[in-house]
């Protein structure tokens, strides 16, 4: 009887697979058929051509029997293009759902091929050098300056005493008029010794570097030409090399022309490339410097910039070691006193050039990495819903023998096309952002304006395409796997709901997109906070209304300090006579442009502590500047036309210099000497006091600082300035003033250059670039993470309202009131951003103190900040969320039964 239990039971089993196949068969079929009346009714088919549609909707039925029985004979790639060529076509007939997915995409992979795009030319070009990553620039660095320039008794004693270098080089920089052709233009210069180009390894593009012979002291004037000189006033014309031109009005030959592209390590900034290279010619003597080994005390004057060839195999902390242990012994030798605090070090130069952005961009790269990764986010949850509506589609497929690699393979093919869509969007965004990048950000942020579209740019663009197809797709192919074909067969429709696990994962998709977006906008807060505070400092000038313009008077042309004094003088008068002019007067050196430096005082009734001096920022200006500059009067009086050149020397002093220096006694009336006066001359006398003005930087601390009467100045202790900046303060806008003060000089002489052309404000700017182009990039990619979490909880919520329209109708009828749908839809927007936000807070705690250097006035988990991010995402994922949510408010039982 077992044998016969045995075949009864098997046969059994058999007809019960045929009965089952059967139904099946027939559920196919009538959902075909159901397919091809709604393609007859919604798109006005004929009855052939919508069962032929139908078909192909589902893949085909014959066409999949035959694909199953022939799969082992096609390839993998006549398959790829057979799930290409579907994809496109399904995309296709959801051209709203394309172009959304499509856009997210591009919005994110746009975002981060700008960055990097930026970061390459920043980050990952060399620099051109030799061998970049052997080469140091060298600083000092003591009480009150952090990082500053070398004297002539460092250069020689670092190039001799240190065995980490091969080489040491100095050099300085300023500013000449060429003239040619009777046009005068002002350029940025350097001066340079015979070692510098050596130590930066630079091949001339035509003709040599300077010899020996040439790099001393009132030697040969020769000068070397940058590319962009050459091409722009010689018409690149080669013969111009051994030719004779005017350099500040004086005959100087052309020796060579710099390769394209070069620049000295301290060009990498707002003040732009040197454009024209001269011989240093310094020497011990004439730098005050002791021949041999010797230091004289304190170092020696310091002044010129140190670039550094390292030996094979040395490092640069191996040279700070040296530097630190050579330093040690010349303060026991008494040279640099302890508590003047000295320091020598080098930086690498690539350090250097890019040390202060780098932090910035990594944060914001890092920041539109969370962008990509909220829009991969989304596209995923699109594709989640997406997928299921199509899940009968899966079940027919499943059916009729396609496998769950195939139907996975295929729904990655899908978003592998949106993304190569969106990529390709994403480029072209790219390049509008490039563009908009290398033309906004300011000139201060070091090769920002080299960035551009190249092949490896391009290449990280389909790299990121790539890889946002693959985290956009991988759960919705994955779910392609899970369908069972005669439960969603049998159970399937319209009106089915989507399972608890698959909106799950849509949900918690929801809550990561707001969890990035808290720490993005999180980020772009503190920022913004930070720059916010940065503007807030008193820097101790009055910005508005404020135009500057830099021009030198030479002394081909102005021989000495009277015609100087003359030429300011008559420029003053003819400036502040043109409308809309309120104060005019010309300054040394222009307040948060360039780093001050100091001199040596001697102050009467003051006794410096021992080993210690008493230095003072120095500031030479004519009259009229305080005002035009809105400094502030403490006390006593404003220099004017009474402190000609014969009279006596007036002084003016900050509010820091009284306090570190008359400590309490009269400061009005005090006589003070500066460093290098002749003891016979009269003391300068203090005549007035003014307000502290920040002229390093908004966060450098205010030194002791005084201001000199340039006719003055000039007899004692005997420097003409010839390089001034106007700084011209009107009633409008200062750009209307630019052609009425160029007309002035042109009128006085033609000859003179103009150059440096700016309003106060647009200095202020570059003073802050770093800190406030991390903000706009960071503030952008929030507003793009916030907005694109919203477009992720309104598509949440509106799914999970469009799957509980039955049940919102059964509780409309049993009595629940709009307010009791529309409370009950909203929770499922707001629980999930409530997770987000939680996560998303946490997060931000732990990755926003990479940010401390970068912030100013405010802390890396300001509660402040925390606060009010909470609340506008809290505000935008309830605004998502309620335009779904009311939708269900409105559910109307007699529509849901019906429809």
């Amino acid at each position: 009887m077992a044998w016969y239990h045995g075949i009864t039971t098997a046969f059994n089993a058999l007809a019960r697979r045929g009965r089952e196949e059967r139904q099946m068969d027939d559920e196919m079929q009538f959902h075909l058929e159901m397919e091809a009346r709604r393609l007859v009714k919604e798109n006005g088919l004929s009855e052939e051509d919508a069962r032929y549609a139908a078909q192909r909707a589902f893949g085909g039925v014959e066409r999949h029997k035959d694909s199953v029985r022939d799969e082992r004979g096609t390839s993998f790639v006549e398959d790829l293009g057979q799930d290409a060529r579907f994809a496109v076509r399904t995309l296709r007939r959801r051209p709203g759902f394309t172009a959304v997915a499509a856009l997210t995409l591009a919005l994110g992979i746009g975002a981060s091929t700008t960055l990097f795009g930026v970061v390459k030319a920043v980050l990952l070009t060399p620099l051109p050098y030799d061998r970049p990553e052997g080469i140091a620039v060298l600083w000092s660095s003591w009480k009150g300056f952090d990082q500053t320039w070398l004297s002539y008794d460092e250069y020689e004693g670092w190039k001799a005493d240190i065995p980490a270098f091969t080489n040491v080089g100095i050099y300085s920089d300023g500013a000449v008029n060429l003239t040619e052709n009777g046009e005068s233009e002002r350029l940025r210069a350097g001066y340079i010794d015979r070692d510098i180009l050596p130590i930066l390894g630079v091949k001339l593009s035509l003709g040599r570097g300077f010899t020996a012979a040439e790099d001393i002291p009132n030697g040969p004037r020769v000068v070397i030409l940058s590319r962009d000189v050459w091409a722009r006033r010689y018409g690149a014309d080669p013969s111009v090399v051994g030719k004779s031109i005017q350099v500040n009005g004086q005959a100087a030959q052309v020796v060579g022309v710099m390769p394209a592209g070069f620049r000295l390590p301290l060009d990498f900034g707002a003040n732009g490339p040197t454009l024209i290279w001269l011989p240093l010619g310094a020497d011990a003597e004439s730098n005050g410097a002791i021949p041999g080994p010797q230091f004289q005390k304190g170092g020696g004057s310091h002044g010129f910039y140190g670039l550094a060839r390292l030996r094979a195999g040395a490092t640069v902390a191996q040279a700070n070691k040296q530097l630190a242990d050579r330093v040690a012994q010349l303060k026991k030798e008494g040279v640099y006193p302890e508590e003047q605090q000295f320091r020598a070090f080098a930086v690498g130069v690539e350090d250097q050039v890019t040390g202060r952005l780098k932090p910035v961009l990594l944060v914001v790269f890092a920041a539109v990495g969370f962008v990509l990764l909220i829009a991969c986010a989304n596209v995923a949850g699109l594709l989640l819903v997406r997928g299921e509506q199509r899940r009968r589609e899966m079940a027919l497929r499943v059916a009729l023998g396609a496998g769950g690699q195939r139907l996975s393979r295929q729904m990655l093919t899908e978003t592998v096309v949106l993304a190569g869509l969106g990529g390709a969007l994403g480029v072209a965004f790219a390049a509008i952002g490039v563009w908009l990048v290398r033309h906004n950000a300011p000139a201060a942020l070091p090769r920002v304006a080299d960035a551009h579209l190249d092949p490896w740019v391009l290449g990280f663009a389909l790299g990121t395409a790539a890889l946002a197809a693959l985290i956009a797709g991988l759960l919705p192919a994955l779910q392609a796997t899970s369908v069972a074909p005669q439960t969603e067969l049998r159970d399937g429709g319209r009106t089915a709901t989507a399972g608890h696990a698959r909106l799950r994962w849509r949900q918690t998709l929801v809550a990561a997109e707001v969890a990035l977006a808290v720490v993005l906008v999180v980020g772009a807060g503190l920022m913004i906070r930070s720059v916010v505070n940065l503007f807030a400092i008193d820097a101790g000038i009055r910005t508005d209304g404020v135009l500057t313009m830099r021009l030198s008077t030479p002394a081909a042309w102005y021989p000495d300090s009277v015609r100087v004094t003359a030429f300011h003088d008559e420029l003053r008068r003819q400036v502040a006579a043109l409308p809309g002019v309120k104060a005019v007067g010309l300054v040394r050196i222009l307040p948060l442009a360039t780093e001050m430096g100091d001199w040596g005082l001697q102050v009467e009734g003051y006794t410096p502590p021992p080993n210690q001096g008493t230095p003072g920022d120095w500031q030479i200006v004519t009259p009229g500047y305080f005002e035009a500059m809105g400094l502030r009067l403490v006390q006593g009086r404003f220099f004017d036309d009474r402190d000609v050149m014969t009279a006596p020397p007036a002084m003016i002093v900050n509010r820091r210099f009284v306090e570190l220096y008359l400590q309490g006694r009269q400061a009005l009336g005090a006589h003070v000497r500066i460093g290098g006066q002749d003891a016979k001359d009269p003391p300068y006398t203090i005549v007035g006091i003014v307000d502290n003005v920040k002229h390093n930087g908004l966060t450098r601390e205010v030194k002791a600082q005084f201001y000199a009467p340039q006719p003055q100045f000039a007899t004692s202790p005997g420097n003409t300035s010839r390089n001034m900046t106007l700084v011209v303060r009107g009633s409008g806008k200062p750009e209307q003033l630019i052609n009425p003060v160029r007309g002035v000089i042109k009128g006085l002489d033609p000859r003179l250059p103009i150059s440096d052309v700016r309003t106060m404000n647009e200095v202020v700017q570059q003073a802050i670039a770093a800190p406030r182009f991390a903000m706009q990039l960071l503030g952008l990619f929030g507003v793009l993470a916030l907005v694109l979490s919203a477009i992720g909880i309104f598509g949440i919520v509106s799914q999970v309202v469009a799957s509980r329209t039955q049940e919102f109708g059964i509780r409309a009828a049993l009595g629940a009131t709009p307010r009791n749908l529309l409370m009950l839809s909203l929770g499922s927007g707001v629980r999930q951003a409530g997770a987000g936000l939680v996560v998303g807070v946490a997060v931000a705690l732990a990755l926003t103190r990479t940010m401390t250097t970068m912030l100013q006035g405010v802390t890396p988990t300001d509660p402040l900040t925390f606060g009010a991010v909470v609340g506008v995402t809290a505000v935008v994922a309830i605004g998502a969320s309620l335009i779904p949510a009311r939708r269900a408010a409105k559910t109307d039982l007699a529509k849901v039964m019906t429809g």
